[in-house]
Formats: C-alpha cells, sequence, structure tokens
C-alpha cells in the first residue's frame, strides 16, 4: 500500500446525475444484423455520447467564466476552475475551502459551479434528458488531481438521490451556512476587495431558491441567470428545454403514472414562474 498523508479540509461539493441512462442501456444486446447494428448506435449516441457531451459543456462553461473573470487582468498562478470529475453518467465538481478570509478564489470557483451546473440543467432538458443533483459543504480529502472521498461527497449525493426527487439541484444547509459566514466575514473588512466578495457571495445566493416546502434548491432559470444568458438561448435552450418538461407531464398523465407526472408537474410550475423572465410565454 502507498504510504501518503491526506489533508483533511472543507469542500464543497455538486453532484449531478444524468436520470433514465440506465434503463436505456439496459435494451442494449450486441447487434447481430446491420438494423440492430443502426438502433445500437443510436442508443450509444443517446447515451454515452450524450453524457461526453456534457462533460465537454462543463469544461467549456468552466473556461469561458474563468476567461471572463481574468479578462484585462494579470493572470493568476492558480486556476479559477473547480474540480471536476465525470463516472458513468455522474459528475462532480468541487472546491477545497480554506478559512473565511480576503481570497477571492474559492468564492469564484463556487459562482463558476453554480452557474455550469445552471447551463448544463438547461441543457440537459433541451436534450430531452432529466438532470438532478445536490450541493453542499462537508469534510473531504483529495485522493487524487480532481478526486475527493468523504462526507462532502456523500451530502452531496444524498441531497441528489433522497431530497432533489425530481429534475432539480437541491442546496444543502451547510452550503447556506458557510456563504452566510463568508458574507458577515467580508461585510466587516471594509475595503474594495471586500465589497467584491460580497457582491460575488450576493450573486451566489441569487442563483438559488426555496420552494414551497422550504428546501432550496439551484435557480438555473432565475434573474442572475437570466442575466448573463447569451440573445439566443431563451429560443434554443429554453424554450426546448419547457417543451421536453410538458411532453413528459402529459406523457407520464397519459400512461397513469401519478409519481411521475406530479415530478414533472412541479417541474413544470418553476418553469412557468421564470418563462417572463426569458420573454417566453406559459402554454395554455
Amino acid at each position: 500500500m502507498e504510504k501518503k498523508n491526506y489533508t483533511l479540509g472543507y469542500h464543497l461539493v455538486a453532484f449531478l446525475d444524468v436520470q433514465g441512462q440506465r434503463d436505456k442501456f439496459r435494451q442494449l444486446k450486441l447487434p447481430k444484423t446491420p438494423e440492430e447494428q443502426a438502433s445500437a448506435q443510436q442508443v450509444l449516441k443517446d447515451t454515452a455520447g450524450f453524457v461526453c457531451g456534457l462533460r465537454d459543456m462543463f469544461r467549456t462553461q468552466f473556461n469561458a467564466f474563468e476567461a471572463g473573470i481574468l479578462s484585462g487582468q494579470t493572470p493568476t498562478k492558480e486556476s479559477l476552475q473547480p474540480h471536476f470529475v465525470g463516472f458513468s453518467d455522474s459528475f462532480v465538481m468541487s472546491v477545497p475551502l480554506r478559512p473565511v478570509g480576503g481570497d477571492m478564489t474559492p468564492i469564484v470557483k463556487i459562482f463558476s459551479a453554480l452557474s455550469a451546473a445552471s447551463i448544463v440543467m438547461m441543457t440537459s432538458l433541451a436534450s430531452k434528458h432529466a438532470l438532478r443533483g445536490g450541493i453542499d459543504v462537508g469534510l473531504a480529502t483529495e485522493i487524487g488531481p480532481e478526486e475527493i472521498y468523504g462526507t462532502a461527497l456523500e451530502r452531496a449525493y444524498v441531497l441528489e438521490s433522497q431530497h432533489a426527487k425530481y429534475p432539480r439541484v437541491a442546496i444543502g444547509d451547510e452550503f447556506w451556512t458557510y456563504l452566510g459566514a463568508a458574507l458577515a466575514e467580508f461585510s466587516n473588512r471594509p475595503s474594495a476587495v471586500s465589497e467584491a466578495l460580497c457582491s460575488l457571495v450576493h450573486r451566489i445566493m441569487d442563483l438559488t431558491k426555496v420552494d414551497a416546502g422550504g428546501g432550496r434548491f439551484l435557480d438555473y432559470l432565475g434573474e442572475e441567470m437570466a442575466k448573463v444568458a447569451k440573445p439566443q438561448d431563451a429560443k434554443y435552450i429554453v424554450q426546448p428545454a419547457y417543451d421536453f418538461v410538458v411532453a413528459e407531464q402529459q406523457r407520464f398523465l397519459s400512461t397513469g403514472d401519478s409519481k411521475l407526472s406530479e415530478r414533472y408537474r412541479q417541474v413544470r410550475a418553476y418553469f412557468e414562474s421564470r418563462l417572463s423572465l426569458w420573454g417566453l410565454a406559459k402554454r395554455v
């Protein structure tokens, strides 16, 4: 066994999982005819190909965000991108959290992680794939260049698997507590840097919303994302995503699946509460 010292610390972790992939993969069998080969290729494109595409999208969003932050500034020695790893149909972003102080790097990485998750949520639904996730803070140790191990990952996974319930990203209490502590600390240090940090923390908070039951989740269609979106995103991402959600709700209603039809009703209600921000109208 390799002898190695591990450092334990607090990390933010975002865990996201593509829904329904296993069911599609179970339909596969080794093809014996050209028709079966074509059918298998289509399923593989819709599963493995889609997952690989989402991984590329995460990295594209990280690169674009970092380039925007550094535009016109001297490049930093440390990357401003969160750690990222994909395995099977799941994705993990993580950010090591230093003691709250004047360092903007962890806050910038957190904003990058949440904004990337928002874009991927929209794009996934627009591509007719449901995505679910969880984001929280906890203890962990780094066991690889982009990989962590510990309760931080467990917290995010439990939020995804037990609390999100339908296509959305649940936000954990420890993450919200961290943001509150960071905001209080920066507010007590009057300086230009502290003001910038407070502004960024507020923007991160604005990327969340509380549901009727008191649970907090990622507001991926909210005002913050609408402000930074490209002009064409409403037509080519948000509208197709909304159409898919409506179609899924109607499909499950027609098959008598009350559990899934109710879940998509809730996703539809969320979309319809946000469509006006994107200049779109809800269906009658």
